[in-house]
């Protein structure tokens, strides 16, 4: 399953890294505050999602701006 997920983000140039799937039982809460720590500093390391925009397009800006309704 994850490495099908991995295989599309190659396909989209974006490191596998940036996926990560372990099973944690709920009693191992220790376990999971340490991976969910390293997966923190891990995205730290890599840096700005790969994915977000650098600056949002005009006409993207423009769509996401409530209009006011027209007095009439």
């Amino acid at each position: 399953m994850v490495e099908d997920a991995w295989k599309v983000l190659k396909l989209l140039g974006i490191d596998e890294k940036y996926l990560r799937l372990k099973w944690i039982s709920a009693s191992e809460g220790v376990i999971f505050a340490e991976e969910i720590r390293s997966f923190t500093k891990l995205l730290k390391e890599l840096g700005k999602n790969p994915l977000a925009e650098k600056e949002p397009a005009a006409a993207d800006m423009e769509a996401a701006t409530p209009r006011a309704a027209a007095a009439g």
